[in-house]
Order: structure tokens, then sequence, then C-alpha cells
């Protein structure tokens, strides 16, 4: 295969990706793993809101990146609404992105979010790895793009502080789904 038609490639998949590489953490070769979505959710008991507390995240993305961030899973009459929020690091002001989401399989902690609520800005998977509803979550979200991944791996708590037991049992989660936890960078929740 010649030099252009390669350079023609794999500009066309980076452009029909454009969108997710700006959103995505990070990245790495081959496809995304095998993850299982946390079985017999309860929807009613995750509702609520979640605080931050660590998250992959580049380099790069760590110089700009929010602080105490928080996360609002709100269910009215079927919608499901999910209000991320928190402070630009430069800026100081309050960032709020909010989506609509769709559960498709009510029995597995799997939904699909579009932010914006715009067609054209492409719909997000978000699963859930474990939760026990009242002090833990860990989300994860990956796609596939060519030869590599672009993933999101979250924790989120109940508590702003939480415990280290809590932790701990959210990163037994991420080691169970063979997740590199080391990736996982702190949330700033200083002055919040």
């Amino acid at each position: 295969m010649s030099n252009y038609i390669q350079v023609s490639i794999w500009l066309l998949i980076a452009a029909g990706c454009y969108q997710k590489l700006v959103r995505a953490q990070l990245f790495q070769r081959g496809n995304c793993p095998e993850v299982k979505a946390f079985p017999d959710f309860n929807l009613n008991e995750y509702v609520g809101k979640w605080y931050e507390n660590r998250k992959t995240i580049s380099n790069f993305q760590n110089r700009i990146a929010q602080r105490c961030v928080n996360v609002q899973f709100n269910e009215t009459d079927g919608k499901i609404i999910v209000k991320n929020s928190g402070i630009q690091r430069f800026t100081r002001r309050n960032i709020v992105l909010s989506g609509h989401a769709r559960h498709p399989d009510t029995t597995k902690g799997e939904f699909v979010v579009n932010f914006l609520g715009n067609a054209s800005y492409a719909d997000e998977k978000f699963v859930i790895l474990g939760t026990d509803y009242k002090t833990y979550s860990v989300l994860w979200s990956c796609v596939d793009v060519g030869p590599t991944h672009l993933y999101n791996l979250w924790v989120h708590t109940r508590d702003p502080n939480p415990s280290s037991e809590t932790i701990e049992m959210a990163l037994d989660v991420v080691k169970r789904n063979a997740l590199d936890e080391t990736k996982l960078r702190m949330t700033n929740r200083r002055n919040c």
C-alpha cells in the first residue's frame, strides 16, 4: 500500500473520530478490553449526587482540569438527566454539562448519554463496573478507533472526602476488571 493511501486512511479515521478524540482521556493500542457491567443494577438506588474522586487523565488535560467535580443523576417521568459540574482550574468559573441518558437494558449498569442534546454530538456509552450505591461507583467508557482504543475511567463517591475503605472497595473493582489503576489521578477537591 502506498504511503499516500496509508496517510489518507489515517486521516479519515482521525476525522471520523474527532469528537471522540477530543473528549477521550487516554488511549492505548489494541481494542477496548472486555469489562462487565454491574449486574442487577437498581437505578432508583443509584440516582443522586456523586463526587468525582479520581479519573484517568492525560498530562495535558491535568494542567487544564476542573476541580470540585460532581455528577448528579436524576430520573423524572422515565427520563434520566446527567449533570456534570466543576470549577475550571484557570478561570475559576463553574462549568456545567448536562445530558440525557438512555438505559437500554435496565438489568445492567450501562447507559448511553448524549450531552448537549445535540444529535450531531455523538452518544457515549458509560458502563458502571461496580457500586454499592451508598459509598462508591466505578464508571468506564471506551471506544475503538482503528488500531487503538480511547478510554475514560472514574471513581465516584457519595462523600466528597471518602474513607480509605471506600476507595479500596472502588479500586478492587478496577483490579477485577483488569484495568490499570495507576492511570487514575486524584480530583482536586480543595476549596470546594
